[in-house]
């Protein structure tokens, strides 16, 4: 008896667990055995270790290829991580049978296919649609109509099917975890199958809009010809009906095959129907027995050392169509399939202006579509509010120069110590790297990919736009940063920033909390905290109301409405997403960890800061300082770099400290500019940098 080959299951969600699962516990039982499991969600391990009571539990895939010997793997993660995977795996000559679409763009499609081929790896996309008894029908049925001219093929959906609840239940719609639409989704599947039968096509012009879903990140319909010279294939395909269904129909030379979920008809020199019953394409996502063949096939491949490069070669082709289709929208003229994928072109510079980036933020669709003109969607304050915001830090600067004596001031501020302020700076600089690791935490459960040093870089970019325009408006500079470099949607980033800024309030409340332990709390202190506990806990009940149901889809905007207030509804769903941590434990727990540890750090950059001036105080008074700082940033105008309101609130902490105003004020302005100079400094340098060498722009997922 031949020994069962062994295997790993890399990814236990949805369709691992219900197309993938039942084949390697049911008919390859015998023949094959899971051993290890990975999946990043401890919830999908538990309910994985119940189909595969026998298998290892892994939290990553790259850590279960590392640590235990294999005959395959099965890769059931999404598209974005399908290169590195399979790379891991080719490289311990592990063969691999991989979900479709292959990989996320052509160039990663086209790296596989390359390490697939060096490797001599089997290599078995899947492609399970071919087995579907609708396809079957058709293969057998087609040749009686003779020569093919005209195909059309119609895929209509209402939403995106919900991706797992113990990852990120809105990834097929995440264009940083996607790779697209349901161009990319589920157009897949018809490009082979029409290859199958039809062979490669010369060209492909498509046209991608998102109709109805604005909140996805990804289009919901596409329009898609394969241009074949004697005869087309036309492939409509949408998330954006009102129904489930599935229509098809191929013209020949002697007669016609038409078929949806439940029949396929031959009207040729004889008529004949299949009917199917229960078994139609759109019944369910899953469709374990469609996977029946395929992964017999892979199976069988393994046994005999099958390395043949027709499955490698369909999936290959697959990406290519898909990203012809996308640069066809883009470009607005056919694509010939076969011309090499374009470099992709440089965007515009880092340091784009104010209202591009406020566009962007909007994040409208494609000018194409119906909702084509972008919008500002932000409210700003209300003049009064704003006028009365001036009108106090106008006041309190007043206050601040009033009686100061410059001669001391100037004298006091050329005595600073330059190694004590060197420090201040260089512990400055780490905590805004734990800053980075608080917004990264939220990130993950949207973008698992971005590094704590993208969010560094993004950060530095928005704290150096802040010091030119109104100190808010940096956040759209760092939204766009990193959207440019993940590819989501800047409204959703907005999202993640506006739960990152709460997490940031809750450690600081967690400072003001242990104020009364080490200093008396002034007067003027109670109603400052007051007014940021009111505008704190607002902020959390909106975001607790407003945050993304754990397994449904974000509610659209309703149709018919005016462009505008589609476009605000949009932006608002977009931006919803980017509250998606807040149903993460675990990930809210991190990022309060990092907010804790930025917090201290900040506290000692006012204690290396007062050491320069020779300010001896208590080391509560450091806390006492940076929450009154901290707290008088809830004034309702930003100005540039916060400067005015930074210096009024730490001057206010010292002088009840009993430090002298001139000394306060020095303080003041020193501790404000190591934070800007430094981060200023290299926000520009990174921002010079991308002048100088442009930056590739992201594999574009709608236009």
């Amino acid at each position: 008896m031949e020994l069962k080959l062994r295997g790993a299951l890399l990814g236990a969600g949805n369709i691992a667990l219900r197309g993938h699962a039942p084949q390697w516990t049911g008919p390859l039982a015998e023949e094959v055995e899971i051993v290890a499991v990975a999946d990043l969600s401890a919830a999908n391990l538990e309910q994985a270790r119940e189909v595969f009571p026998q298998a290892r539990g892994y939290e990553s895939a790259e850590e279960l290829l590392a640590r235990e010997t294999l005959e395959f793997c099965d890769i059931c993660t999404p598209p974005f991580t399908h290169r590195t995977l399979v790379e891991a795996a080719a490289a311990r000559h592990v063969h691999v049978v991989c979900e479709k679409p292959m990989a996320p763009n052509l160039e990663d499609a086209e790296a596989i296919a390359t390490v697939v081929r060096s490797s001599k790896i089997v290599f078995v996309p899947c492609h399970q649609y071919h087995h579907s008894p609708q396809w079957q029908a058709v293969s057998r049925l087609l040749p009686r109509i003779g020569r093919v001219h005209l195909v059309e093929y119609e895929v209509l959906r209402t939403e995106a099917n919900p991706g797992n609840p113990n990852w990120s239940p809105t990834w097929r719609t995440d264009p940083a975890l996607a790779g697209g639409g349901i161009l990319f989704d589920h157009g897949a599947h018809i490009f082979y199958q029409l290859r199958s039968v039809l062979g490669e096509p010369a060209a492909v012009s498509a046209t991608v809009r998102t109709l109805r879903h604005a909140q996805y990140g990804v289009e919901d319909s596409a329009f898609v010809v394969l241009d074949y010279g004697d005869r087309l294939a036309e492939v409509r395909l949408t998330w954006a009906a009102r129904r489930r269904a599935i229509r098809f129909q191929f013209v020949g030379s002697d007669g016609e095959l038409v078929g949806d979920d439940e029949k396929v008809t031959l009207r040729a020199d004889t008529t004949e129907e299949v009917s199917f019953a229960e078994q139609g394409m759109s019944s369910n996502s899953s469709h374990s027995e469609w996977y029946a063949p395929l992964m017999q096939d892979f199976v069988s491949r393994v046994r005999c050392g099958n390395s043949s490069q027709e499955p490698l070669d369909e999936a290959l082709y697959v990406a290519r169509v898909i990203a012809r289709a996308y640069e066809s929208s883009i470009e607005k003229r056919a694509r010939p399939l076969s011309e090499a994928s374009p470099h992709a072109h440089p965007v515009p510079r880092a340091l784009t202006s104010l209202s591009e980036a406020v566009s962007r933020a909007v994040e409208e669709p494609s000018a194409e579509g119906p909702e084509s003109q972008p919008v500002e969607t932000a409210r700003r304050a209300p003049l009064g509010l704003r006028l009365a915001g001036v009108g106090m830090l106008a006041a309190a600067l007043a206050w601040a120069v009033y009686d100061v004596r410059w001669d001391s001031l100037v004298s006091i501020a050329s005595s600073a110590s330059p190694l004590w302020i060197t420090i201040a700076a260089a512990v400055n600089l780490v905590a805004v790297f734990a800053m980075a690791a608080r917004w990264r935490a939220l990130l993950k459960p949207l973008a698992p990919r971005v590094s704590d040093l993208e969010a560094f870089k993004a950060l530095l970019m928005g704290f150096a736009v802040s010091i030119v325009v109104p100190a808010r408006a940096g956040e759209l500079a760092r939204a766009e940063w990193l959207g440019r470099r993940t590819g989501l949607p800047r409204a959703t980033i907005l999202g993640s920033i506006l739960l990152d800024q709460l997490v940031n309030a809750a450690g600081m409340f967690v400072g003001i909390a242990a104020l009364p332990l080490v200093l008396v709390l002034p007067g003027w202190l109670h109603s400052a905290i007051w007014i940021a506990v009111a505008v704190f806990g607002t902020a959390v009940s909106v975001v607790f109301l407003f945050r993304p149901q754990a397994g449904q889809p974000t509610p659209q905007s309703r149709p018919g409405g005016r462009r505008v207030g589609e476009a605000i509804a949009g932006f608002l769903a977009r931006a919803r997403l980017g509250l998606a941590a807040v149903r993460d434990g675990r990930a809210l727990a991190r990022s309060f960890a990092a907010s804790l540890a930025a917090w201290l750090l900040e506290i000692h950059v006012v204690f290396f800061t007062l050491r320069a001036f020779d300010i001896h105080v208590p080391f509560g008074v450091s806390l006492l300082v940076l929450m009154a700082v901290n707290l008088a940033l809830i004034v309702p105008f930003a100005p540039p770099g916060n400067f005015g309101t930074l210096e009024i609130g730490a001057t206010l902490g010292l002088m009840e400290a009993g430090v002298s105003k001139e000394h306060a004020l020095a303080f003041a302005l020193a501790y404000h500019l190591l934070q800007v100079i430094p981060i200023g400094f290299s926000g520009l340098a990174l921002a010079g940098r991308s002048l100088l060498r442009g930056t590739p722009l992201p594999q574009q997922t709608r236009p």
